[in-house]
């Protein structure tokens, strides 16, 4: 991570709160028969038949051109314009120059230093070939729950994603087992979705997909914590996930292989620090300034991609992608401003996606599972 212009005014805000759980389904063990936002009926599906080729380019791509898609299709690309393009891998200049390599840039991952490995359209990381899955299992919180409203749950980017990977691997089982409000630690403790998911040890070849480690970010910024203070938060937030991630593909719990992809965090504030930009963010307990943790939202994506990279397993750039689509898209000053026009794809709760960030969310991790 390297910090310029000498500023800490940055981030430190949210991803995946429960705000707003109205009409919110856990979906715990359940298949995906179940009622709820996993079940996936194919009104609204962001796919539109899109189990096509990973490379892009061609209508149906996984690039998320599908004509289908909720997101208007070309949302694809987390360098917010490359979205279909083929052409083999990227590095962190063709996927981030944006946000992250422009004179506004004040924090700034290094990605490099754990491997890069950008998949062709920048939505995430190309660390497994994904092949032959027999079930899916969705974990995580409230971005993966679906909030019920104002997004109606056959809008929720899982049932989207459901709907693209039932085409792609026909006859494959899904459930989930995220619950709204979850943090980290509660893959293991508190709501134990791995054990409600995972009773036993799992014969079927599976894909793993969450979200998860906004609700902890969000309780750093709602304390406003000193980085002193935040660090062990966030020392125990990657040392849970890690551990989550480790048991998901070890050998011994999938004895027939199993693959993981999951999202970073992303935040309401376009990098600004801004916790009242968005009008309901009192709700939440979230107002005012925070700037003393500078970077460390930054650290914390540095820190999954390390986890990706050292565990053969991939991660959407969700944070990259929804960054100048915030509160403060309209800043042109700030770091992630990407055009007067850009629309906010965070709802009214300041922390769920709207209609259209959540089509792109289930663009991003099928692209990502399909190359």
């Amino acid at each position: 991570m390297r910090i310029t212009h000498g500023s800490s005014g940055i981030i430190a805000a949210l991803g995946a709160a429960s705000l707003l759980s109205l009409g919110a389904l856990t979906g715990c063990g359940g298949s995906d028969d179940a009622a709820g936002p996993g079940a996936g009926g194919a009104a609204g599906s962001a796919s539109g038949g899109a189990a096509g080729s990973a490379s892009g380019g061609a209508a149906g791509s996984a690039s998320g051109g599908a004509a289908g898609s909720a997101s208007g299709g070309a949302a694809g690309s987390a360098s917010g314009g490359t979205g279909g393009a083929s052409g083999g891998a990227k590095t962190f200049s063709d996927c981030f120059a944006n946000i992250y390599e422009n004179p506004r840039s004040l924090v700034v991952p290094n990605y490099d230093k754990f491997g890069g490995n950008y998949n062709s359209t920048c939505s995430g990381t190309n660390n497994q070939d994904i092949q032959g899955v027999e079930r899916v299992v969705f974990l995580g919180d409230s971005i993966t729950v679906g909030p019920g409203f104002p997004t109606p749950a056959n809008l929720v980017y899982r049932t989207l994603l459901t709907n693209r990977l039932k085409q792609r691997f026909p006859g494959v089982a899904v459930s989930s087992c995220a619950v709204n409000g979850a943090k980290v630690d509660d893959f293991f403790s508190g709501d134990r979705q791995i054990s409600k998911c995972f009773p036993g040890v799992e014969q079927k070849k599976t894909l793993t997909i969450f979200t998860m480690g906004g609700n902890d970010i969000k309780s750093v910024a709602g304390d406003k914590l000193s980085p002193a203070a935040a660090q062990p938060v966030i020392d125990k937030m990657i040392t849970d996930l890690r551990a989550t991630i480790e048991w998901l593909k070890d050998p011994v719990n999938f004895p027939n292989g199993s693959y993981v992809v999951f999202a970073n965090v992303y935040e309401y504030t376009d990098l600004t620090g801004d916790l009242s930009s968005c009008p309901a963010a009192g709700t939440a307990g979230l107002s005012g300034q925070y700037l003393a943790a500078a970077g460390l939202i930054t650290q914390i994506r540095e820190k999954y991609m390390q986890i990706a990279s050292e565990t053969g397993t991939d991660m959407i750039f969700m944070g990259e992608d929804f960054c100048g689509r915030g509160y403060h898209s309209k800043d042109a000053g700030g770091q992630c401003y990407r055009g007067p026009n850009t629309p906010n794809w965070f709802d009214i709760s300041c922390i769920h996606p709207t209609n259209d960030g959540h089509a792109h969310i289930a663009d991003m991790f099928f692209e990502t599972i399909a190359e």
